[in-house]
């Protein structure tokens, strides 16, 4: 494993949270802004024509439901980003670990330009991933998914070997069991 490549996945990479941010500017109104501008009229209104209770309330709704808004906009965008930054390499990561010890076929990425690029076969041995992509290592190259056109069954698992280890386990049986009539001192 002399070519393993190590990259951190993105859902292990640490955040710095004493990075500095750059804020863009504000053009949109949010829910301080409306909070400041109820503010400014409740303190210069008119003392013998005051804002009235209905007025009022309505303004106070509208502002719970813009925070309520802003709220599932965050909630919103924190899932998106969970989804998009976890789930989805992790389940790319969980597929393509699948592959591993299968024959593919696939195009080789050296006859690319060529008009019949030529078709290799050859065993996934591992994956890996680098720059935010998945790549299979087959025959010693790294292999783009894309290239990848054709995928056969897991190789034999042993099972002839299973099968005879067990005949050889039923004839010691044989041998160690007594048979009919035989005691055992």
């Amino acid at each position: 494993m002399d070519n393993m490549i190590t990259e951190t996945v993105p859902w292990l990479r640490e955040t710095n949270p004493n990075e500095a941010t750059v804020k863009a500017p504000k053009t949109i109104l949010d829910k301080d802004d409306f909070l400041k501008l109820l503010i400014a009229q409740l303190k210069y209104q008119d003392p013998l024509e005051p804002m009235k209770d209905r007025e009022f309330i309505a303004e106070m709704a509208t502002f719970s439901s813009l925070e309520q808004m802003k709220n599932l906009n965050t909630g919103f965008e924190k899932l998106a980003d969970n989804i998009n930054n976890n789930l989805i390499p992790a389940l790319m990561f969980q597929q393509s670990a699948n592959l591993v010890g299968r024959e593919v076929a696939y195009l080789d990425p050296d006859s690319l330009e060529e008009e019949t690029p030529e078709i290799l076969t050859g065993m996934v041995d591992s994956v890996l991933f680098k720059n935010g992509a998945f790549y299979y290592l087959i025959n010693g190259q790294q292999i783009d998914p894309a290239y990848i056109f054709q995928v056969g069954g897991l190789p034999n698992q042993g099972n002839d070997q299973l099968s005879q280890l067990m005949e050889r386990l039923e004839e010691l049986l044989t041998i160690l069991r007594p048979g009919e009539g035989e005691t055992s001192d």
